[in-house]
Order: structure tokens, then sequence, then C-alpha cells
């Protein structure tokens, strides 16, 4: 169950309209319930305030057509969509940063960067957190 909802979990919360809340199945609400207990989430305020030290390494887990309508402006940013982050992590991000690196995924409201957060982790990331509330929150 749990690898058939890793397959369609990402469209069925990218079926959310921006600035709508995304209409989440029970199994879904249950996946992300875990993934928070697992992952930290970071206000808008303290990812301001860790991009300012450049201390961080930002991940935009949106699709690409969300990355062309707005995005986080930040020098050390990688940009991979959710349902190709296991796939293509090593490349886009391991080529400039690694493990030890502090990551703080987002997306535009909340749900795939907390799953992705918790996806990084398993794959041996030690520091990974989220952005509270995703991409909508964020005023820069």
């Amino acid at each position: 169950m749990k690898t058939i909802m890793t397959l369609i979990l990402p469209l069925m919360i990218s079926a959310g309209v921006w600035g709508a809340e995304p209409v989440l199945s029970d199994e879904t609400k249950i996946l992300l319930k875990e993934a928070k207990s697992e992952v930290e989430a970071i206000s808008p305020q303290q990812l301001k305030t860790l991009m300012e030290e450049g201390k961080i390494v930002l991940v935009d887990v949106r699709d690409p057509d969300e990355w062309e309508k707005s995005t986080i402006t930040y020098d050390r940013q990688v940009k991979i969509s959710r349902g190709f982050l296991e796939i293509k992590y090593p490349k886009l991000i391991l080529e400039k940063y690694n493990k030890e690196d502090t990551f703080v995924l987002y997306c535009g409201l909340e749900p795939r960067s907390v799953l992705a957060a918790q996806q990084l982790k398993h794959l041996g990331f030690k520091h990974v957190s989220y952005l509270q509330g995703g991409l909508k929150n964020f005023n820069p």
C-alpha cells in the first residue's frame, strides 16, 4: 500500500489548485502525520533568517510549471519535482552539496515538501526540514 501511495501521492496532492487546500485521502493524511513526526517544520521567518545567513540549501519540490509562476530567489537552491526526488537527487543535489548540509524543502502549500523531507531523511540526509505552510505563506 505504501508503495502505491508513493507513486500516486504527488498526483493527488498536485490536484489541488494554487491557493486552495489540496484534497487529501485518509491514507495520505496518515502518511503526512507520520512524516511530520520525523521532520521539523520551520516558520517563514526562520527561513528568512537562515537564508540571510546563507546556512541552508533550499529545495523546491514543486513541478516545473509551478517554478515558472513563482519561486523563492536564493543562491543555494535546487529545483527537483517531488515525483522525481528519489531518481534525480544524486545528480541535482549531491553534485554541489552533501548529505551533511542543512536542507529546507518547500512546495506550494506544504504536503509535498513534508513527504519529500521525510524521504531525504530516509535516504541518509542528516539535516532536513520543510517550510511550514509552503510558499503560500512566505513573503520575502
